[in-house]
């Protein structure tokens, strides 16, 4: 299965910000949509883009519920996501929305080192990662980019991903390798002949502990956090 094959929803509805109808605005316009709890970044992010002749804002909030009102019937080509959105982590909320039936592009935006997340992100699915530490320009292109279809995600180091796995139970290495492929959970979960609830849950798992800081002395994992409470409608 190609990394670019239509994505199978799973069992819990349509993600909010996958929902909407697409907007009015005309094609050669890129529809995007910012999720960052740092309210200087977002109001930075909005003024730059507002510059840009090709791009426009479809919506702009710090929490997901909040995104999902401001975009109403409004559907985004691209969905920046901050790394660790309000405590709940970015990359979770990625692999929701990229989960979903035809959904947006996804660029995680983080303070972290984008060599760090490059794992992670694969495993979210996500289409780019920059970091924030990057001129503005950077992130435009990668808006581009993966509006055009294209991913801009760094290389994983053999060493990252042997690192990776010795932190993940056993049962949870086949799933990680067909996320890894591409994979939806209701794929993974025809193929595992489970329930597709339970490869979701431990989807969350996996990137949970492959997240930066996983497994560091007094940094709790980030399993699930906050991935319940989400809008679904």
């Amino acid at each position: 299965m190609t990394r670019r094959a239509v994505r199978l929803g799973d069992s819990c509805g349509p993600h909010p910000i996958v929902a909407g109808r697409p907007g009015r605005h005309t094609r050669s316009m890129i529809r995007v949509a910012l999720l960052d709890d740092h309210p200087a970044v977002l109001v930075g992010l909005q003024r730059v883009i507002e510059q840009e002749r090709d791009i426009v804002i479809a919506g702009a909030a710090p929490t997901a519920p909040e995104l999902a009102r401001a975009l109403g019937d409004r559907r985004p080509d691209v969905v920046v996501v901050d790394h660790d959105v309000a405590r709940s982590d970015g990359l979770a909320q990625c692999r929701r929305i990229k989960d979903r039936p035809h959904p947006p592009a996804v660029i995680v935006y983080s303070a972290f080192d984008k060599q760090t997340l490059a794992l992670p992100a694969r495993v979210a699915h996500a289409d780019a990662v920059v970091d924030k530490a990057e001129p503005v320009a950077s992130l435009l292109a990668a808006i581009r980019a993966v509006a055009r279809g294209e991913t801009m995600l760094p290389s994983v180091p053999r060493g990252t991903y042997d690192a990776a796995t010795a932190r993940l139970d056993g049962e949870d290495l086949p799933i990680f390798a067909m996320l890894l492929d591409g994979e939806t959970t209701s794929a993974i979960a025809g193929a595992l002949r489970t329930d597709a609830d339970e490869i979701a849950w431990r989807a969350q798992r996996i990137i949970g502990r492959l997240r930066p800081g996983a497994g560091r002395a007094g940094e709790p994992e980030l399993e699930l956090v906050g991935v319940p409470d989400l809008p679904f409608r």
